[in-house]
């Protein structure tokens, strides 16, 4: 497991500490969750924070920014649409 700069014990999707966006993915199968979380990153906006822990075929990633919920869970669903993200979804949406 890796975790990013700083982690909270939130989990699931919501209102992660201090206003953060607490964001799940879990993939079916075993996959390389490091590898998923640096596509993911890549696709997401580079203005906002992140914070994250990851396994296998977990990634928990809390996102700041002053765009709220609704762009973030937006931003999410755009990257996981692309096709190198294949597998992995969100907990709740």
């Amino acid at each position: 497991m890796t975790d990013g700069a700083g982690h909270g014990d939130g989990e699931g999707q919501g209102e992660g500490l201090d206003g953060e966006i607490a964001l799940t993915l879990t993939a079916a199968r075993a996959h390389d969750g490091e590898i998923a979380l640096v596509r993911l990153l890549s696709l997401l906006p580079g203005h906002w924070t992140y914070r994250h822990r990851v396994t296998a075929a977990r990634i928990m990633l809390w996102v700041r920014t002053p765009a709220g919920a609704p762009a973030v869970h937006a931003a999410l669903r755009a990257a996981l649409a692309d096709p190198a993200l294949r597998g992995w979804l969100p907990d709740s949406d």
